[in-house]
Parts: C-alpha cells; sequence; structure tokens
C-alpha cells in the first residue's frame, strides 16, 4: 500500500516555530492535507515529548495516532544539529532522527544529555561528530534510522557549503555505514544528488521541515513508501530497501538557497544581489564580503556522474500558496483559507488534485488553468537565494542552470 509520508517537522519549541503548534492541530491538518503518516518532530524536548505522551496512542507497533482522527499515524522524530572540530575547523550539521518506541527514546536521550541541553531547544544542540553519533545511535538499535537532512543547504547540510566535505564518507566516517537514506531539502530535487556517485546506492526522501502548521507548510515536500504493513519497521524497511514510489518536490529554484546570492537585509542599503553559479561571482558587488554559495553551486562543485535518472518524483506548489498567487492576498487571508478548505474537502485531500484531472467543483478556471500549468512545467521561478524564497511566474518555463 502506499501511504504519504512527512518525516521532518518540528514543534513550537525549536528557534524560528509557530507558538501556535499543538498534537491535536498537527492531526487535524495532516488529514485535511492528505499526509498519512507524519513526525511528532522534537521528541527529545521534555514538554513537546509530555504532549506527545498525552495526546496519542500506540496505534500499531511503533507508530502512534491520536484517538479522534485515526487515520494519521505519527513517527517518534526529531531533527538534531550536531556541533564538532574537524581539522582545526567548527562544522555544524543537521540530522533527522527516528526511534521505534518510547523506551529506546529515553536511553537515546540520557545518552545526548552529556552532550547538550535537550530542555533548551526543540531541536538539541549535541556536541558530537556525527561518526560517533551515528555509530552510538546503531549500537543503542539498528532500528534507530538516522538520515542527513537538507544534505546540500549551505549552513547546515552535511554536504553543504560551509562544511567543506567533499564526500559524505569524508564527512561520516564509519557512520557512512550506517546511512540508509538522504534528504532533499528545498533547494534540490533527486536529480541533482543522483549526480554524485557516492549517493546512488542510498533511497532519497523529501519532507516539509515544517516550522508551522499552516497548510502551504506541511507537506510541501513529501514521500510516498510502499508498505507492507503501517508499522515502524515497514516504514525503515521501506526507506532502506528503496521502496519509495516517488517524492512530492519544490521546484529547487523555489528553495531558500538555491542561487548564490546576499538577500536585502545584509546591506545598509536593503538592495539584494543574486545570481547562477556559472556567473562564478566569489564576493557581493554590494558588500564586497563572500556570496553565500547556494545548492547549485555545491552540485555543481559536487557532480561526478552523467548517470541516468529514473527517480520517480513530481514538482508540486502548495496549493494554498497558488490560490494566494491566482487571488491575491496571503496565505493567512481567510478568503483564501476558506477556498482552500472548500478544495481539500472536495477532493479528499491536497495530492489529488496533483494526481487527478482539476475539472471539478469547487476550482474555478484561474485556479485549474494554474493548476495546469503547474503539471505541465509551464512555469518558472525568480530564483531564491540566501535565505529569501523564490517568487513563482506562470509562463513559459526558464533553465536557471
Amino acid at each position: 500500500m502506499e501511504k504519504i509520508c512527512d518525516l521532518h517537522i518540528h514543534s513550537r519549541y525549536s528557534g524560528g516555530t509557530s507558538n501556535l503548534i499543538n498534537i491535536k492541530k498537527l492531526a487535524q491538518n495532516c488529514k485535511i492535507k492528505g499526509i498519512d503518516i507524519v513526525g511528532t518532530g522534537d521528541c527529545f524536548h521534555p514538554l513537546w515529548l509530555k504532549e506527545i505522551k498525552l495526546h496519542l496512542e500506540e496505534d500499531s507497533a511503533g507508530l502512534f495516532r491520536l484517538p479522534s482522527i485515526s487515520q494519521v499515524k505519527f513517527v517518534l522524530q526529531s531533527e538534531v544539529e550536531l556541533l564538532w572540530k574537524q581539522n582545526s575547523d567548527l562544522k555544524k550539521a543537521h540530522f533527522i532522527v527516528l526511534f521505534p518506541n518510547f523506551d529506546k527514546l529515553k536511553d537515546v536521550s540520557e545518552f545526548i544529555a552529556s552532550f547538550g541541553n535537550i530542555r533548551e531547544e526543540g531541536r538539541p544542540v549535541l556536541n558530537i561528530p556525527p561518526e560517533k553519533f551515528i555509530v552510538s545511535m546503531n549500537n543503542f538499535d539498528k532500528m534507530i534510522e538516522v538520515i542527513p537532512a537538507h544534505i546540500f543547504t549551505p549552513f547546515y547540510g552535511i554536504l553543504g557549503n560551509n562544511l567543506h566535505f567533499e564526500s559524505l564518507r569524508e564527512a561520516l566516517g564509519e557512520g557512512f555505514n550506517h546511512i540508509h537514506a538522504v534528504e532533499t531539502g528545498l533547494s534540490a530535487d533527486p536529480t541533482m544528488i543522483r549526480g554524485i556517485l557516492e549517493l546512488n546506492n542510498l533511497s532519497i526522501i523529501s519532507n516539509s521541515d515544517s516550522h508551522s502548521l499552516n497548510f502551504h507548510r506541511l507537506g510541501r515536500e513529501a514521500t510516498i513508501l510502499d508498505l507492507n504493513r503501517i508499522t515502524y519497521r515497514d516504514i525503515i524497511r521501506s526507506i532502506r530497501e528503496n521502496k519509495i514510489v516517488k517524492t512530492y518536490e519544490f521546484n529547487p529554484s523555489e528553495g531558500k538557497y538555491y542561487y548564490d546570492g546576499h538577500r536585502s537585509t545584509r546591506h545598509s542599503s536593503s538592495n539584494s544581489y543574486f545570481c547562477s553559479p556559472k556567473r562564478k561571482v566569489i564576493y557581493c558587488p554590494i558588500c564586497g564580503n563572500n556570496l553565500t554559495k547556494g545548492v547549485l553551486s555545491r552540485v555543481y562543485e559536487l557532480k561526478n556522474s552523467e548517470m541516468p535518472i529514473d527517480e520517480k518524483f513530481q514538482y508540486i506548489i502548495p496549493l494554498l500558496h497558488l490560490i494566494a498567487f491566482v487571488y491575491g492576498g496571503s496565505e493567512y487571508n481567510k478568503k483564501n483559507l476558506c477556498l482552500y478548505r472548500n478544495i481539500v474537502e472536495a477532493t479528499n485531500g491536497e495530492f489529488n488534485i496533483w494526481e487527478n484531472n482539476t475539472d471539478f467543483y469547487p476550482i474555478s478556471c484561474e485556479l485549474s488553468e494554474a493548476i495546469n500549468k503547474i503539471k505541465s512545467g509551464n512555469y518558472w521561478f525568480i530564483p531564491g537565494y540566501d535565505g529569501v524564497y523564490g517568487k513563482l511566474q506562470l509562463g513559459q518555463s526558464i533553465n536557471h542552470i
């Protein structure tokens, strides 16, 4: 059976997140959106863990549910930030961690408490090298899954520009042998990952990394897994055996770190600058400092393969974002939210819109036309850069590469 999964989100206890996030609303919005299996987010944090235990009950082996919304399953999940020194350089990278049960989570929580304060931040910062962390997780339980998050992003991706690694094996050491998958991140897609030989034996997953409950954030990227049964073990087996039906992806140029650039807030003049890596601009022409090197640049540097791409994925744009684009206003506009709710109720979830014909009530001609342009690739983005999302443009697509 095929299930839509979003295995990387955050609670209200992580930095930069909405304080409105709670378990009940998360389950409700996943049901509306059409997400079948979702990560709990931040399961190390004591207050969030207390809320998880208070509201969720075990549904099947290793998965949990809110009793009133039983169709949405939860996986115990957290992101961690690892901090370590290597070759005299300070390194920081993010990893997703999935747990089979509360007992293993408790054991690991006690272990990592000596490397960082799990009470301070939903995404704990741990002073431990990734090799030691990954090997330790495997020693605790071979069903604990560690996945490098948004691997090419400049500041916290393990293969991002700021970490200066030339390979995943160099970065992870022995830990590389226990890695089965990598996460694309919003500024990359599977074709960019498959251009690197070392990564070709790893599964590719995509997740929202959502910091809120908003419909244009949850499930903005997702993974369809082929499962025999709806259990934690089957989810991990599906990831490890690459039973990925497909991923739903941002067009990478929409992501916040696609191009090289400097956002306007870096300059007193409020001017911004961005460019294709093919221009090979190192210094910002406005301030003279080094540009933030984007994901596309990093992929160019690491690419060493022209292997055929057989990865199955589909570009989508969050429907609520598209509604706001077509009718004006923001994704938080009550009229736009009302229309969104009406549409997903009629279509039994947002993802069905990207899979099926859009000629049904209550989608207007204007919105239907916009959806079909996205499906046919008749759109493009003014590329994202240095923390700024790309800006959608409908019409003949432009190749930024």
